[in-house]
């Protein structure tokens, strides 16, 4: 699969009481990650801007969610679009799930 696929995150934010969306897209050292607030070059794990704007939003990230978005990075050659997509789906339940839980 062509690594210029783009794919989303749809995270609950207890802040606002809706889900903010943020896209990743896959670059040789990382992804390029945004979402209304950033906008840049992050590691393969989501660091540091994607980190930040989960703090900014208020929503708390599970244990290991870097391990989880690396892996993903790993897989966009091998894997088609929506199976990593399908990845991102998860782990954005994950994170909204996570967050939901102190609210």
């Amino acid at each position: 699969m062509s690594s210029a696929s783009r794919f989303k995150m749809q995270i609950y934010s207890p802040l606002w009481g809706y889900k903010d969306l943020y896209h990743f897209k896959k670059t040789k050292e990382g992804w390029t990650f945004e979402n209304y607030r950033y906008k840049g070059e992050v590691d393969k794990g989501g660091n540091p801007l994607f980190y930040r704007s989960l703090i900014t939003e208020s929503i708390s990230c599970p244990d290991n969610l870097e391990v989880y978005i690396s892996s993903a990075w790993e897989n966009v050659e091998t894997l088609n679009k929506k199976q990593v997509q399908d990845i991102f789906d998860e782990l954005s339940e994950w994170i909204s799930d996570s967050g939901k839980k102190f609210y």
